[in-house]
């Protein structure tokens, strides 16, 4: 027995080994990334509550046809022009000219495009931004003071037919011109030679007007837009520094109904400059460029890419945009045209002068009573002034009576 109890196993517990808890990750207060492009259209125009309606994304073979075009080459410094006159000519490759009051981003926004980051494209001054073919930045406004074109995308094949003499082949797809601002610290030259340029430039093919998605319209845009809208130029809005509004859509959605009403607007003035056929784009985009936490290039700056390859001519963009029906109010009655309307016959009688109340019997027409002036006396009280003494107007003696017919006298022959 004891041999026995002795070869029987121990019944010792195993010694367990404890888990760590689980580790909870606290949720983060930064709201999610946006879309990659971010664009509204308008809502219908009989919608008693106006409101704005996120526009469908592009395709991805349309969005990577921009981005190659900015993106393909790097950027390249062409010159800087003072005034229209000192432009050189140019009948080969488009341009589109970004437009907006001062400080508003324009330049930031070039620099986006290109894909370079805020960081190191705002160190870049003097002669290193033009080599790397940035746009040079600054806090204060009015740091553009010329006209500063920039080439974009790959060489062109397309020519025109040929003159007397061979042109130079095109050295880019793509020509964005940097205009100065307008507003703080501007000059009035600046505004005759930015009228010029939307005029008279043959081939300019759009413009991108730049509205702070913080401050809103200002009266500068108002100029603007009315300057675009008598130069007959294709306008698309480019919405700035959302990232200060924390891309909310309720922001957003103010500030883009704003716009469409300052557009609309500028459209009542025009036969030819009107809603999306060759006048004012009705999708608004609307972009981060300055946002470092999101990106080296910033939000939706591929919208912005888009909205210029599509004014350019360089891209297609098939999507169709249908806002949604709102139902009218019920008439209650069939639609008739307007020759077959019946009219009603009004059942309220008409009251003559007899058939007022307390007139009647009374058929003689009511003679207005003469009017007569009334000089109004003031009594000389203490805390009024005394009163002048009379003069020459004061005393005449109005005639309050009312005149007399002559009598008729006999005419003897």
């Amino acid at each position: 027995m004891q041999m026995m109890e002795a070869a029987s196993p121990s019944t010792t517990p195993k010694p367990t080994t404890k888990l760590p808890p689980p580790t909870t990750t606290p949720p983060s207060s930064e709201p999610p990334p946006p879309a990659p492009v971010l664009s509204y259209f308008p809502g219908p125009s009989n919608d008693p509550d106006p409101r704005a309606i996120q526009s469908p994304l592009p395709s991805p073979d349309i969005l990577a046809a921009s981005d190659t075009v900015f993106t393909s080459f790097p950027p390249r410094f062409l010159y800087a022009a003072p005034r229209f006159m000192n432009l050189p000519v140019n009948t080969l490759v488009p341009e589109v000219c970004l437009i907006g009051r001062s400080n508003v981003g324009k330049s930031t926004l070039l620099n986006a495009l290109s894909g370079a980051s805020s960081y190191s494209a705002g160190r870049a001054h003097g002669l290193d931004a033009r080599r790397s073919g940035h746009a040079i930045t600054s806090a204060r406004a009015g740091c553009t003071k010329t006209m500063n074109a920039f080439a974009f995308g790959p060489p062109t094949t397309a020519r025109p037919a040929p003159p007397p003499s061979p042109p130079r082949p095109p050295s880019s797809a793509l020509v964005v011109m940097d205009m100065p601002g307008y507003g703080l610290n501007s000059q009035k030259d600046w505004g005759v030679e930015i009228a010029k340029y939307l005029g008279r430039r043959a081939v300019l093919r759009g413009a991108v007007l730049l509205i702070d998605a913080v401050a809103g319209v200002k009266d500068g845009d108002r100029m603007a837009l009315s300057l675009l809208r008598d130069a007959g130029v294709r306008t698309a809005v480019v919405m700035t520094k959302a990232d200060k509004l924390g891309y909310a859509h309720e922001g957003i959605d103010k500030m883009c109904i704003s716009v469409w009403d300052e557009l609309r607007k500028s459209e009542r003035r025009s036969q030819t400059w009107t809603e999306g056929s060759g006048g004012w784009e009705p999708e608004i985009w609307v972009t981060g460029a300055g946002d470092p936490k999101r990106g080296s290039a910033g939000v939706s700056i591929t919208g912005a890419r888009l909205a210029i390859c599509k004014m350019a001519g360089l891209v297609e963009d098939p999507r169709v945009f249908e806002a949604p029906v709102v139902a009218s109010p019920a008439t209650g009655g069939k639609v008739v045209p307007f020759d077959q309307i019946q009219w009603a016959v009004s059942s309220t009688p008409v009251r003559t002068r007899a058939q007022k109340p307390g007139r009647e019997r009374s058929q003689k027409p009511i003679r207005e009573k003469s009017r007569t002036w009334k000089p109004v006396v003031r009594e000389n009280r203490e805390d009024m002034p005394a009163r002048e003494p009379a003069s020459a107007f004061d005393r005449v003696k109005w005639n309050t009576s009312p005149a007399k017919k002559p009598r008729r006298q006999p005419v003897s022959f």
